[in-house]
């Protein structure tokens, strides 16, 4: 048996998905080949022509009851290497063959357990997170060398961690370094492989992990089919109703393997040979997309409808489904569950109340604000509120500040009387209250910086928009704590906001609040 060290990328097959499995890629397959003892299983190749033989081949045909058949002096050859252990179904991937699985078939944090198991917090080289709150995108960082998950921005209480990577120091039997996603990630000699399928089914059975990574479960996958099936009929109303299908987000979806793809545009539905692309996934693009087909949106047709992703040279990337890029979430009753990357999850409940108690203690502004009459535009209603003059309108006075093209607002208005600078926002998903959180953080941070170079420009702009205010406090450094800043929700009371909009309200006013500022929030 080869004992050269080889990628190996470990997959898990859910019980009740080996059958449909087996079924679509085994078959009748001819290409298909037993494993030697003591391995029960067969080895699938997928061999195009022309190249040079990797590194794996040689390390896979040691275990091989018969040569492989097919011609694997390839630029791309693949394979799927199909092992059978302790009742188990486990599907080892070399070369871009993990594209031929179906995430329906895979246990989706088989390897992250993993590796949350034998990686101490200590010992941790990459993570990968969904922020979900801010914009459903992927965030990865990297150290140079293993250190401290502290020193990464993923923020627990917002973040689906979707990758960590370190040393397995809890089980060196794994080598040198895991890394963990919907696959476990290992360099090893493929003589070890059967010790390493043991280990991996003790460590994903086990959740000795929450004592070192007690954040991490904040946000667990549904398992539920039955509330899978209710909760897709809940997604099915929404998308028929063009108010609540708004607050649907689209995004790339993570890859099995735990890499971010490099998306440069998107093609729905058929490739062509010369498809129509778009440089964004949006969900008005893919309705369009089907009102031109006369079809109507519907769960069905988004786990059928095609999404072709190509990389800058126009070739295709990855291709999936609409369902696989839709960003959701559905609160009921207290029970907060999030759509991403084609996967149900579920926000648990002790931390649900949490939030919400940290919100509920935000108090409100000394100040009364307008109602907002529902129609207004958010320029029109800071624009409402400033024409009696109580309030100066600094919406949309945007001025360059720093290096490069960066352009800044300083708020939306402010109240000279009672000090406060007010910072509005139409918040009908989590996304908006992210730019909220975002511009008053950024500001937070800018006027009262020792650097007097923001509080300067802002001058020159009170100058030009407001000449007859008074901005001599601009003159020296204000400290935290003078200036109350205020948080408006047109629409919506904090209690009504969507959970990952209210997570982001509450860490805004944990992390300033422990600065010294005043912050209150209100909904009108």
């Amino acid at each position: 048996m080869d004992d050269h060290k080889i990628g190996l990328t470990i997959f898990l097959l859910k019980e009740k998905q080996v059958a449909a499995f087996e079924g679509k890629l085994l078959g009748q397959n001819q290409l298909a080949i037993p494993l030697s003892e003591p391995f029960d299983g067969v080895f699938l190749p997928f061999p195009p022509s022309n190249g040079s033989q990797p590194s794996w081949v040689r390390a896979v045909s040691s275990i091989l009851a018969t040569p492989i058949g097919g011609d694997m002096q390839a630029k791309s050859p693949a394979g799927l290497l199909i092992l059978r252990h302790f009742g188990k179904t486990f599907v080892i991937s070399f070369g871009h063959a993990w594209q031929k699985l179906e995430d329906q078939w895979l246990e989706r944090d088989f390897g992250l357990r993993v590796a949350l198991n034998v990686i101490p917090k200590n010992e941790v080289v990459e993570i990968k997170a969904e922020q979900v709150f801010a914009k459903w995108h992927l965030a990865s960082e990297r150290a140079p060398r293993a250190t401290s998950v502290d020193e990464f921005a993923v923020d627990f209480d917002r973040d689906l961690v979707a990758v960590v990577e370190g040393v397995p120091k809890s089980c060196p039997a794994f080598g040198k370094i895991a890394r963990g996603s919907t696959s476990l990630r290992l360099n090893l000699p493929i003589a070890d492989l059967e010790s390493v399928l043991d280990q991996s089914l003790i460590h994903f059975g086990s959740d000795t992990y929450k004592t070192d990574w007690p954040d991490i479960d904040k946000i667990n996958p549904v398992r539920d089919e039955t509330l899978i099936e209710l909760l897709e009929d809940q997604l099915d109303r929404d998308l028929a109703d063009l108010k609540a299908r708004s607050r649907i987000a689209m995004f790339t979806p993570s890859q099995r393997r735990g890499e971010s793809v490099l998306a440069d545009s998107y093609v729905y539905g058929r490739l062509s040979q010369a498809p129509v692309t778009t440089p964004y996934l949006t969900i008005d693009g893919w309705i369009g997309n089907l009102s031109r087909k006369n079809l109507v949106p519907s769960v069905a047709e988004a786990k059928t409808f095609p999404v072709h992703i190509l990389d800058e040279s126009g070739q295709e990337a990855q291709s999936c489904t609409v369902f696989d890029c839709f960003g959701y979430e559905f609160s009921d009753k207290g029970q907060v569950y999030v759509l991403t990357s084609g996967v149900w999850y579920e926000v648990v409940s002790d931390f649900v109340a949490r939030i919400n108690d940290s919100i509920s203690k935000i108090p409100l502004p000394s100040l009364t604000l307008p109602a907002w009459n529902h129609v207004d535009k958010e320029g029109q209603y800071n624009a409402a509120c400033a024409a009696n003059g109580a309030f100066l309108n600094c919406d949309a006075r945007n001025f360059h500040y720093g290096g490069g093209h960066s352009q800044f607002e300083f708020c939306d208005l402010v109240h000279l009387q009672t000090r406060t600078l007010l910072f509005s926002k139409i918040v009908s998903k989590s996304s908006g209250m992210s730019h909220l959180v975002e511009q008053v953080r950024r500001t937070a941070q800018l006027l009262f910086s020792t650097d007097d170079g923001y509080r300067k420009e802002l001058i020159d702009l009170f100058t030009r928009f407001h000449p007859t205010a008074d901005a001599t406090w601009l003159q020296s450094r204000p400290r935290q704590g003078d200036w109350n800043l205020c948080m408006v929700s047109l629409g919506k009371s904090a209690s009504e906001l969507p959970f990952f909009a209210k997570c982001g309200l509450a860490k805004i006013f944990k992390d300033l609040g422990e600065q010294g500022h005043e912050l209150s929030f209100v909904g009108v």
